[in-house]
């Protein structure tokens, strides 16, 4: 392969990998993020709850548009968390 062809596979890879997490981290799914958590989005309130149903802690970060993301929170076995969000809320992942 050439060294133009093998530059472009590898950009697109890139660009690939890199907007696939953009575009699956929104309110509708908590990404990144095992299945004995749930969260509740409210967005008129611009807010989330998260649920840990998990038999151990976790840390969450929540992810906002436009503003930096939030602390790491710890959230105990089966806990909750309610964050309000500065900017508009994107996710959830771990820290």
């Amino acid at each position: 392969m050439n060294k133009l062809k093998a530059a472009a596979v590898a950009a697109t890879l890139t660009v690939t990998a890199v907007g696939i997490p953009m575009a699956t981290a929104g309110p509708a799914a908590a990404a990144g993020v095992n299945k004995c958590v749930k969260a509740t989005w409210h967005p008129s309130k611009n807010s989330v709850d998260i649920y840990n149903g998990c038999n151990k802690a976790i840390k969450v970060q929540i992810a906002e548009r436009w503003w930096p993301d939030s602390d790491c929170y710890t959230i105990r076995s089966k806990g909750e968390l309610h964050y309000t969000g500065t900017g508009q809320l994107q996710g959830i992942k771990y820290c």
